[in-house]
């Protein structure tokens, strides 16, 4: 049997593990981070997944009723449901099938997950463009898709939500749209947090993501009640993690 002592001598120096505690806690995160990272990028990317997201996509534009909808927002009722790994989805999809550049903004500061999802978590972004601390050159990451952008949720400190109000938000998309055909917007948990609100009344349309067999009809009214509210009326669902009771082959001939 070996055993590990406290402290290890390399060298001529003496490794204390018990003191390197926090730099290998940090390490790991970083790791898993970039496993789930490296994860999701790979089934977002498969034949599978390119197929159903540009279903959607396809499907999202055909629906839109005049003007086409070029400012979306995706979001859920309540957190898990799905709605960033969506959002990444869709802008994949649209990445492809435009020629022009496409913009996706990860507006949810309490999960950053978009910005996890294309590893470029810790750059400036939303936030500090609407505290005013930086330009719009500034604020871009580039990601391994072509014609791909992500706007991180910025590093600005303090109230967010004191720097999130419509007009400024509203004069923020419209310099975007100058640059990008195409705006996605992950946003927050609508019955958690009130961005996804606020968002929703200055884009053209909010696709809800609805989880197949966690999302509750209740949870699910009262957020589309809470988008009528705001003044939006533009909304699309979406059903995530569908499941058949019987082989989807025989479902198909019902």
């Amino acid at each position: 049997m070996i055993e590990l002592s406290e402290k290890l001598r390399i060298g001529d120096g003496v490794y204390n593990p018990l003191e390197q505690a926090d730099e290998v806690e940090e390490l790991y995160r970083s790791l898993a981070s970039a496993v789930r990272q490296a994860s999701t990028i790979q089934k977002l990317v498969t034949p599978e997944a390119r197929r159903v997201f540009s279903g959607i996509y396809g499907h999202f534009l055909a629906s839109a009723s005049g003007a086409p909808s070029r400012i979306v927002l995706v979001c859920s009722a309540s957190s898990g449901e799905g709605a960033t790994t969506v959002a990444a989805g869709l802008a994949i999809a649209a990445a492809e099938k435009r020629t022009s550049r496409v913009l996706l903004i990860d507006g949810n500061c309490h999960s950053s997950g978009a910005t996890d999802v294309f590893g470029v978590s810790g750059s400036k972004g939303l936030s500090d463009l609407l505290a005013g601390g930086i330009g719009t050159n500034f604020s871009f990451s580039k990601t391994m898709i072509s014609n791909l952008t992500l706007m991180g949720t910025g590093l600005a400190p303090g109230n967010h939500m004191q720097a999130l109000d419509p007009p400024k938000f509203r004069l923020l998309l419209d310099k975007l749209g100058g640059i990008y055909e195409f705006i996605l917007v992950d946003g927050p948990a609508i019955n958690a947090y009130p961005e996804s609100l606020l968002y929703a009344s200055q884009v053209d349309r909010v696709l809800l993501v609805i989880r197949a067999g966690v999302s509750r009809a209740p949870v699910v009214a009262k957020a589309l009640s809470s988008l009528s509210a705001a003044g939006c009326d533009k909304v699309e669902m979406v059903l995530n993690r569908r499941t058949f009771a019987i082989p989807q082959k025989l479902y198909k001939r019902l």
